[in-house]
């Protein structure tokens, strides 16, 4: 396969995942995958593939005889199986690029893209600017890419296209990256420099990471959950009183019927109402849906409605917590998949012995990587959310492995 057309497959890849459509990731990846695939595949791709794999097979299993619309279940097996298309399409493309740092350009380039057009619509709407929600509202609420381009200009030691440009480059990344206002955007940057610094692999500095990531995060809590704020607060305070909800929404014990007394309560705990629905459903659906699941095409009964692009739904087919969304489509052994996954990424990377600053800096971001993915599948659905790049970032960075140790085995 000629060299432009891998490029520009790849580069497509990128920009399609920004778009957060999965139908039309799902189908381009596809067609990656089956232009750049190879004989030969690293065992850490292959393994983390049937990992996933499995879960489909539960799903699809678990579907059998119950009568779920063909067209929900034809949707939650694009919405399970493109994890795996994307990774392998990612892993294969960038394997078999010739220039090493071409997947971090390309990233880099549609991060600025996605970056200069966030600002530019803020300057455009800067007099019409109210509160943080419409601020959000402007640039959506997250662009990982941002912040994995930055992770790229900080934490790797490529040189970018437009080298000379680069701290303009990392400037206009940095202001677009925080005025996203994206708490989870934060965090991951944050996992990825404790990753660059070494402090997540398993040892006296993994444990002094933990200890000094606690103890962030608890003197964040405190100080923010000591501001005085409420649910009518303007500005930056309503921001804070959104982050001082988000510290107790996924965890805080909630009255299902008394929440739907008052929306503005019951969507302060969304995320907590619409797992426990989920895991009501379960439970009522006896020991086969807690073992497999309640199967591909099922969706979450609400008991109530949201809306969402103008519509009313009062069932869902996924939720933002992306454990309790694999416990509930394949059950225990689903999400004993999907939690191995990220393991086996964070363990099949730890002990790697190489003189090779390089290859040892694609496995630490790799570590950091796995815990991008567990974060995010607190929050906003792992793997599976469409704009998410930890999957695609994983197979890029296990086959710039395989490239760094194939050139330095021929010099």
């Amino acid at each position: 396969m000629p060299q432009l057309i891998l490029k520009a497959a790849l580069l497509l890849l990128i920009f399609v995942l920004s778009f957060y459509s999965i139908e039309l990731s799902f189908v381009v990846s596809v067609l990656i995958l089956l232009i750049s695939i190879t004989k030969t595949v690293s065992f850490n791709i292959l393994i983390s593939s049937l990992l996933l794999l499995s879960i489909v097979f539960i799903g699809i299993i678990s579907s059998y005889e119950l009568k779920h619309s063909f067209y929900e279940f034809l949707k939650d097996n694009i919405y399970f199986i493109r994890p795996v298309t994307i990774l392998t399409a990612t892993y294969f493309s960038v394997k078999r690029i010739k220039t090493k740092n071409y997947v971090f350009n390309a990233l880099v380039i549609v991060a600025l893209f996605f970056a200069v057009n966030h600002l530019f619509k803020i300057i455009i709407n800067i007099n019409n600017i109210n509160s943080y929600i419409y601020l959000r509202n402007l640039g959506g609420k997250q662009n990982h890419i941002e912040a994995i381009a930055l992770v790229f200009l900080w934490f790797t030691p490529y040189v970018t296209v437009f080298a000379r440009y680069r701290k303009l480059i990392i400037f206009v990344l940095l202001v677009s990256f925080v005025l996203y206002l994206s708490r989870t955007m934060f965090i991951i940057l944050f996992i990825y420099f404790l990753g660059y610094k070494g402090y997540l692999f398993l040892n006296k500095r993994f444990i002094k990471a933990i200890f000094a990531f606690a103890f962030t995060i608890a003197t964040f809590g405190f100080i923010v959950t000591n501001i005085e704020t409420n649910r009518d607060s303007k500005g930056l305070k309503a921001f804070i009183y959104k982050t001082q909800n988000s510290l107790t929404e996924l965890f805080e014990p909630i009255d299902t019927k008394n929440i739907l007394k008052d929306r503005r309560v019951l969507w302060e705990h969304w995320r907590a109402y619409e797992a426990i629905k989920a895991i009501d459903q379960v439970n009522g659906n006896g020991f086969k849906a807690w073992i497999i699941g309640m199967g591909f095409g099922s969706q979450i009964e609400l008991d109530t409605y949201v809306n969402l692009d103008g519509k009313k739904f009062t069932k869902l087919p996924s939720i933002h917590n992306g454990f309790i969304n694999v416990l509930f489509k394949s059950g225990i052994l689903g999400l004993m998949c999907y939690v191995f996954f990220i393991f086996h990424i964070f363990f099949a990377h730890q002990k790697i012995l190489t003189k090779d600053r390089n290859i040892s800096l694609m496995h630490k971001l790799i570590i950091a990587s796995s815990l991008y993915m567990l974060v995010n599948s607190f929050v906003i659905n792992g793997i599976f959310r469409p704009g998410e790049f930890s999957i695609f970032l994983y197979g890029a960075l296990v086959a710039s492995i395989y490239k760094f140790k194939k050139s330095d085995s021929t010099t």
